[in-house]
């Protein structure tokens, strides 16, 4: 399981980001600025921006999370396990999109993102769902590193700053911003993509 992206993907997708990336860079800088629990003008943005569609209640125990949180290391299983308690939900997208608040270099367990990766949260009714939401995250964290140290993660990177010079934001999260703005690809076109991207003897060694 790797993230694959090609040149023209990229391209295609720095333009798309700005609108989304103005709203995350407003929602970082004010952060820490305010208490989370009572803003009403950065809960909005808030869930604007990571499309939380809770009621006043669920939204009052994540933002105290939040809160209490913000400026501490926090592992993803902790704020997983917290909000189940608080909220009676395993919240696998809003807790990983929490941790990322907190925690930038955290990626965000996103459906673009995991239907790029072909990775699927586990149904409710598994009966190792905590243990199996955790280690998707933790194949994502995984992903994201060995993605942005090849040469077209450093390309990603290199052409994010181009394009975008002022905003001061962690590769991990350029690299979720492209994604989701990158529409996946079946499994028989990526495998194709990948054959048509490696150097000529693994492609003719795989081609026998």
């Amino acid at each position: 399981m790797t993230i694959v992206l090609t040149k023209a993907e990229i391209e295609t997708a720095l333009p798309r980001v700005a609108a989304g990336l103005k709203k995350y860079l407003w929602l970082q800088a004010q952060r820490d600025t305010c208490d989370l629990r009572s803003n009403s003008e950065y809960r909005r943005r808030f869930n604007g921006f990571y499309r939380v569609r809770r009621g006043r209640d669920w939204q009052d125990k994540f933002f105290d999370l939040l809160e209490r949180k913000k400026g501490q290391r926090i592992p993803f299983a902790e704020v997983l396990a917290t909000l189940h308690r608080t909220t009676g939900r395993y919240e696998a997208s809003f807790a990983s999109k929490l941790l990322a608040t907190i925690d930038p270099n955290m990626p965000v367990i996103d459906s673009m993102v995991l239907r790029n990766l072909n990775l699927r949260l586990p149904a409710s009714s598994s009966t190792q769902r905590i243990a199996r939401i955790q280690e998707i995250h933790t194949k994502l964290e995984n992903c994201f590193k060995e993605f942005l140290a090849t040469e077209m993660g450093r390309h990603l990177v290199g052409r994010f700053r181009a394009e975008y010079p002022t905003a001061n934001i962690t590769e991990t999260k350029m690299l979720d911003l492209v994604l989701w703005q990158t529409r996946p690809v079946s499994a028989s076109h990526r495998t194709a993509r990948k054959l048509r991207s490696a150097p000529r003897s693994a492609a003719n060694q795989a081609g026998r």
